[in-house]
């Protein structure tokens, strides 16, 4: 069994609700979960096994309903386009906030006090805790469902998600703000609970899925593949695309899909791509050598030996990664290229085939005229790399 760690981050929460769906799916039994923010929000809902429920909120959210600012206006202004009306608008909207001394926040409220039933979490068996910060005696609260008192289980979750911008209400003649302020990821609530096994869904931090593993302690991280957006933009298209995002990349690590942009089932061991590079037909080989200004003989040395290591240092990936790596990551580009939908489990064989049937020849591009020296530099603008990848992968996969 494991502990759940759900990290603050406003409107970026809607990855959680991918990551426990596939959670769900995939019968992982947890027991304890503790949340910021969001995070406090959406593990309540968890705990109360109301999860399908979280996701029709988060499925049908928009900015206007979380934070009543028109959506028209908020994608105007972080678009940076600027008129007279949004102008008037936002001044009209900046007077009620002064005037309200903060951000109404009685939507979130409202879905709390319909769905959070403080019964159902105290008598959960699954353990639940948040992180809220006192600014009236500067000292932060990691509080799990018992330390809360009676009848304040919801005023609490509240408390975790008051950003300084939103109205702030006091509970017990203390001022309580977002816990994000004093620990946004709070693993060390539950590792100093006792719990060993972690399970830590992360909504700021970039990567690849990480596994830690030490003084008999597993933390494993599932990260966003992918930018989440920004923590107030509750756009319905970025929160459903989230939630999608929190799904695929937790099906990744639990299932051990390939791929970064994509998620594949590679049932083949290594041998099979490496056949793949090794059966290509000589004129490409020797076409990629000429186009990157390198030895031409004798062929598949100069392929192994110059090649492969240039476009490892293309991809930016590591120079110990294997051929089955190099050789999905080069087809990931000419999907996203493409277009292809990453949101769906393919093989390498599918996405292959997929790609194949949806290429239309580029036009020349400016990297096939650039001269050898500068397409030899390790030292490339971004679309010159891209372009030099894209007409690599053209190459193996067309």
């Amino acid at each position: 069994m494991y502990g759940l760690v759900l990290e603050g981050g406003g409107a970026k929460g809607a990855y959680h609700i991918g990551a426990l769906k596939a959670l769900e799916e995939l019968n992982i039994e947890i027991e304890a979960v503790a949340g910021t923010s969001i995070g406090a929000m959406n593990g309540a809902m968890f705990v109360q096994n109301k999860l399908d429920l979280a996701y029709d909120y988060w499925y049908n959210i928009s900015t206007s309903k979380v934070l009543d600012i028109e959506d028209q206006y908020l994608s105007e202004l972080l678009n940076l386009s600027i008129n007279q009306n949004n102008i008037s608008y936002f001044i009209k909207k900046a007077k009620e906030v002064l005037q309200n001394r903060g951000l109404d926040n009685s939507f979130l409220k409202e879905i709390l006090e319909n769905n959070i039933d403080e019964e159902s979490l105290r008598n959960s068996e699954i353990d639940f805790a948040i992180v809220t910060l006192s600014l009236s005696d500067l000292k932060p609260l990691e509080l799990f469902i018992d330390d809360i008192p009676k009848g304040k289980v919801i005023d609490y979750i509240m408390a975790s998600s008051y950003l300084p911008a939103f109205k702030m209400q006091r509970i017990d003649g203390k001022i309580l703000i977002d816990g994000g302020f004093y620990e946004n990821l709070p693993l060390n609530t539950l590792l100093n609970k006792g719990y060993k096994k972690i399970i830590a869904i992360r909504t700021y931090g970039l990567g690849e899925i990480e596994k830690r593993v030490d003084d008999n302690k597993e933390i494993i991280f599932i990260n966003p593949s992918q930018e989440l957006g920004r923590m107030l933009n509750f756009d319905q298209k970025n929160a459903r695309k989230n939630i999608k995002m929190g799904y695929f990349d937790t099906m990744r690590y639990f299932k051990g899909l390939a791929g970064k942009k994509y998620y594949l089932n590679i049932k083949k061991d290594e041998s099979f791509f490496v056949n793949y590079l090794l059966n290509l037909d000589e004129k490409v080989i020797k076409k990629l050598l000429k186009q990157l200004s390198l030895t031409e003989e004798p062929y598949f040395r100069s392929f192994f030996e110059n090649l492969i290591p240039k476009l490892v240092n293309l991809l930016e990936i590591s120079y110990q990664a294997n051929y089955t790596v190099i050789v999905i990551r080069l087809l990931e580009e000419l999907a996203a290229y493409l277009k292809i939908d990453r949101y769906k489990i393919y093989t390498f064989e599918e996405l292959l085939r997929i790609v194949r049937e949806n290429y239309q020849k580029k036009d020349k591009k400016l990297s096939s005229k650039l001269p050898a020296f500068i397409k030899t530099s390790s030292l490339l603008p971004k679309q010159i790399k891209e372009d030099l990848i894209l007409d690599i992968a053209e190459k193996l996969f067309i």
